[in-house]
C-alpha cells in the first residue's frame, strides 16, 4: 500500500491519527488515574469522583460528537479536540505540581474530566471514521486493518511505558503527551483534509491520490464498454 500512490497518503494520515489517538495518553487517564492522582496528593474521595465523572462525561460527549460530526466537520473536531486536550493537560500538571493547596483537588477534577471529554468530541471518534473516507472501496478493508493495528500497537507501547514515566516525572507525567498533541495539531493542520460533504473522488484528489484513482476508474469503464459491446 505504501508503493501504491492511491493509498499512500491515506495510509500516512490514518496511521498517524490512530497512533496519536493513543500517544495522547487517554488510556492512561482511564487505566492509571487512581494511581498517579493518589501518588501526587489527591484524596481517595476525589479520585472516586473523577472516575465516575470521566465515564459519564465520555458517554455524553460522544453523543454530542455524533451530532456535530456532520455539522462542524471532522477536521475541525479533530483539531479543536487536540488543542483542548493540551489545555487540560496543562491544568492537570498545575494541579499535580501543587499538592496540598485548597484548589488542587477541584482543579484535578476539572482537568481530568475535561481531558476525557475533549478526547471524546473529536480525537476519539474521528480517527476511526477516516479510513472509510480516505481509501477507495477496494482498499478500504486493508487500510482500515493496518490503521487499527497501528492504534493497538501504540496503545500497547503507551500503557507499558506509563508506570515508569509516572514514577520518573511525578506531577509532570502527562507533559510528554501534551508535546505529542502539539506535534499532531501541526500535522493535522497541514495533512488531514476536511471530508464532510465530499465525494471519495474529491477527497482522493485533495490528498494527492486522485490521478491514480481516475486512471483505474477509466480502465474499468473501458472494460465495461468492451464487455457491453460483446
Amino acid at each position: 500500500m505504501l508503493r501504491d500512490r492511491s493509498t499512500r497518503a491515506g495510509l500516512k494520515i490514518c496511521m498517524t491519527c490512530m497512533a496519536a489517538q493513543q500517544f495522547c495518553g487517554i488510556n492512561n487517564a482511564f487505566n492509571f488515574s487512581s494511581t498517579f492522582l493518589t501518588q501526587n496528593g489527591i484524596s481517595a474521595a476525589t479520585v472516586t469522583a473523577i472516575a465516575v465523572l470521566m465515564n459519564v462525561g465520555n458517554v455524553l460527549v460522544t453523543l454530542l460528537s455524533v451530532w456535530l460530526m456532520d455539522r462542524a466537520g471532522r477536521r475541525v473536531l479533530l483539531l479543536g479536540s487536540s488543542v483542548a486536550m493540551v489545555a487540560a493537560i496543562l491544568l492537570l500538571t498545575l494541579a499535580l505540581s501543587n499538592p496540598g493547596q485548597v484548589w488542587t483537588s477541584p482543579l484535578a477534577v476539572v482537568s481530568v474530566v475535561s481531558f476525557v471529554m475533549a478526547f471524546g468530541i473529536g480525537m476519539g471518534p474521528v480517527p476511526w471514521l477516516l479510513p472509510a473516507e480516505l481509501f477507495a472501496m477496494d482498499k478500504c478493508a486493508k487500510g482500515s486493518g493496518i490503521a487499527a493495528g497501528a492504534n493497538w500497537l501504540a496503545n500497547f507501547i503507551v500503557v507499558q511505558a506509563f508506570p515508569a514515566l509516572s514514577n520518573s516525572l511525578h506531577g509532570l507525567c502527562f507533559v510528554p503527551f501534551a508535546v505529542v498533541l502539539v506535534l499532531f495539531v501541526w500535522f493535522a493542520a497541514l495533512q488531514v483534509p476536511e471530508t464532510r460533504g465530499k465525494t471519495l473522488d474529491q477527497i482522493l484528489e485533495e490528498i494527492g491520490a486522485g490521478r491514480t484513482q481516475t486512471k483505474s476508474d477509466a480502465a474499468r469503464a473501458r472494460q465495461d464498454r468492451y464487455m457491453g459491446g460483446l
